[in-house]
């Protein structure tokens, strides 16, 4: 149960990192790769929230 918190935090933390990335003027990947990943990250973070938020009240 407190792992998928944890998993939920990474996830929300390199959705942050990508989201800080694409905000720079100048970065390798194009921006819509760097959006993308921030995306991908920030889904799973809400995924794996909703799972332990479940497991938390119905376990």
């Amino acid at each position: 149960m407190f792992l998928f918190f944890l998993i939920s935090l990474l996830f929300f933390l390199g959705a942050f990192h990508y989201v800080k990335l694409a905000q720079q003027s100048a970065s390798y990947p194009p921006k819509r790769v760097v959006h993308q990943k921030a995306v991908v990250l920030a889904g799973g973070g809400a995924i794996s929230l909703l799972i332990g938020i479940s497991f938390y009240y119905f376990l």
